[in-house]
């Protein structure tokens, strides 16, 4: 069990966050500048024009623009996860030791890459790509339809699976006081129905079904092919059969 947090772990603890604030502020700011740039390149080229024509023209320049600010972002906010260190490791930690500050850190470019860009371009390249560089194990033809993941280097997820919207799949769990981490793995050609929670130290097999709305606490083991749902969670093959008239 970690030791009990110091006075000055605490204090290192609240100025942590502000780091991160400023960080959050210092990546989003510098996501904008191609975006920036590029609209008043487009503002200046049609200094000549009609405003209706500039006006039009430039309504259309924010969406491309949207783009150049969301790679940018992604790439910068793996940048800082790179140049400060930020990672994860399976463990039992303090909430206010190095390794929850660190973990602080690694989910806070996940945090801001998904709320500012990606949750809104579900299912693009883009989502995957970040998630890849941010230490995932995505495998091929994965569908992911959710802005619902953390701890991404803990993930393992295979090929062909499908993950419903509004899907929280996590690696962490808080515990009086204390953060715990562990691995996901999820199997080939899984499905996870919307709106389910998949909580740490979890492993889907091959071929499984998770039901819509499903909470799978920490720990869990779906058997392959199996087929699972609810709160709490049950075979559902053997509550359909139980049901069925003989």
């Amino acid at each position: 069990m970690p030791k009990p947090s110091t006075p000055w772990e605490k204090t290192r603890f609240e100025l942590w966050k502000i780091f991160l604030h400023l960080l959050a502020a210092a990546v989003v700011g510098l996501g904008f500048f191609p975006m920036v740039y590029f609209l008043v390149g487009v503002w200046r080229c049609t200094s000549g024009a009609d405003l209706w024509w500039r006006v039009l023209l430039f309504s259309f320049s924010i969406g491309f623009g949207y783009f150049l600010f969301g790679a940018a972002l992604i790439f910068l906010c793996v940048f800082a996860k790179n140049l400060f260190g930020f990672k994860i490791a399976p463990g039992l930690f303090a909430i206010h030791s190095k390794e929850a500050l660190l973990w602080m850190g690694y989910n806070s470019m996940i945090l801001i890459a998904n709320s500012a860009f990606l949750d809104v371009l579900r299912l693009s390249p883009f989502q995957t790509l970040f998630y890849r560089l941010m230490g995932a194990k995505v495998g091929a033809g994965a569908n992911i339809n959710t802005g619902g993941l953390a701890d991404l280097s803990m993930l393992e997820i295979g090929d062909n699976v499908m993950i419903g919207g509004g899907v929280a799949l996590i690696c962490h769990a808080s515990e009086r006081g204390y953060l715990r981490l562990a691995p996901t793995k999820i199997g080939n050609n899984v499905s996870i129905g919307l709106s389910s929670i998949i909580m740490p130290d979890c492993e889907i097999g091959d071929g499984a079904s998770i039901a819509p709305c499903s909470l799978l606490p920490k720990g869990t083991k779906i058997p392959p092919k199996g087929v699972w749902g609810g709160n709490p969670l049950r075979d559902l093959r053997v509550e359909r059969r139980e049901k069925s008239p003989v």
